[in-house]
């Protein structure tokens, strides 16, 4: 009797597990579509991801 309590509690909690670990997943895979698309909206609205090379020299004169 116990025993099998114990094979129905360990079933239970491994399932339990594996439904977390795939909401984790699905979740992370939205925020990195959603990061994604964000990124091309920026982009397509003018943002660049790399500086202009005059204020990357400023910024390094400015730190030495």
């Amino acid at each position: 009797m116990i025993i099998r309590r114990l094979i129905i509690l360990s079933l239970a909690m491994a399932g339990c597990c594996a439904a977390a670990v795939a909401i984790g997943g699905y979740t992370r895979q939205l925020e990195r579509r959603q990061l994604k698309q964000d990124l091309r909206t920026w982009e397509d609205e003018g943002g660049n991801l790399a500086p202009s090379e005059a204020k990357a020299l400023a910024r390094t004169a400015a730190a030495a």
